[in-house]
């Protein structure tokens, strides 16, 4: 009796151990992970017209499988906006890898997204690469549109019919007569501006060139600017008369050339004699050291007797005409 009593319990005690040996290795029971295994999602699955969504496909698979990337169809209602791919990962000794795909909706209502073929290569039990497609799931999408989303749309009204307007036409003449009385204003300052433009002395546009330039010299001389301080300027004004008065008389761009190429030009120019060419060339030579190097003067030189010397010099004389 005693024995049967301890062979029972022992029978007990063993089963108890076998039982909690189960318990505790559940791997015994699972199945080992599949070569490629995929999964498909979006970030948002309620959007709105005009949101962007992303569209993920994610693969694990062991690490001697190659993933290429996904032929993806556009359905219609999206707009692709770009794709690419995150940097692959180590999980439970698979690689997992996420491409993603970044769509515009573009139509309400519920869009699919169908299934894609995914591309990989496998080797064999030879080591041989093997091509081979696993494909992905459908992901429905369920546009909201906003009218529904803000609740009541009764406030929307149907446009109204067309109301027919009679052409303001007061309003037109007046408009009309306004832009008339500004160019017949327009017209009459013009031609008073005109007038004033013929009304010219004739003495004035018959001056010959040294009758201009010393003209020019008598009004620079009742300025005064030498007793005045200003000799920069009197200085300025003086050349500019001198250059005006060559380029009237003797035909060439006296006031654009500088003195070098006036003195280059002198050269072979006949119109001048070799006097009044090194005359003019002190003229030009001394304006321009007070012009621009700043030189000092005299207070009792007058640079204005040399350019009348010289004008009246080279003046021609006056031919009388025979009886």
């Amino acid at each position: 009796m005693v024995y049967q009593k301890h062979s029972l319990k022992s029978t007990l005690l063993l089963l108890l151990a076998y039982f909690f040996q189960l318990i505790n290795a559940p791997t015994a029971w699972s199945n080992t992970a599949d070569p490629v295994s995929i999964k498909t999602q979006v970030d948002i699955t309620q959007p709105t017209l005009g949101d962007i969504l992303t569209y993920s496909i994610r693969v694990n698979h062991d690490s001697d499988i190659v993933i290429h990337t996904p032929e993806y169809v556009i359905p219609e209602g999206f707009e692709k906006v770009g794709y690419g791919k995150k940097n692959p990962r180590k999980v439970n000794n698979q690689t997992a890898q996420e491409f993603w795909l970044k769509l515009r909706v573009d139509k309400t209502g519920l869009l699919t997204i169908p299934a894609m073929p995914l591309g990989f290569d496998a080797p064999d039990q030879n080591n041989q690469i093997v091509k081979g497609k696993i494909m992905t799931t459908e992901v429905n999408v369920d546009v909201q549109s906003l009218l529904q989303l803000e609740g009541n749309v009764s406030d929307i009204k149907d446009i109204k019919p067309i109301v027919y307007i009679k052409a303001p036409w007061i309003h037109y003449i007046w408009k009309a007569l306004g832009v008339l009385c500004f160019l017949a204003l327009a017209y009459f300052i013009w031609k008073n501006w005109q007038k004033k433009s013929d009304l010219k002395p004739e003495s004035l546009t018959l001056l010959t060139a040294e009758q201009k330039a010393l003209k020019e010299l008598r009004e620079l001389e009742s300025r005064e600017f030498m007793k005045l301080g200003r000799i920069r300027d009197h200085f300025f004004e003086l050349s500019e008369i001198f250059r005006r008065y060559m380029e009237n008389r003797y035909r060439f761009p006296a006031q654009e050339w500088t003195t070098e190429e006036i003195i280059s030009h002198f050269k072979g120019f006949s119109g001048l004699n070799e006097k009044q060419k090194l005359q003019a060339r002190n003229i030009l030579t001394e304006s321009d050291k007070v012009k621009f190097a700043k030189a000092e003067v005299e207070t009792n030189y007058d640079p204005i007797e040399p350019v009348i010397h010289f004008i009246k010099e080279a003046t021609p004389p006056i031919q009388q005409k025979p009886n």
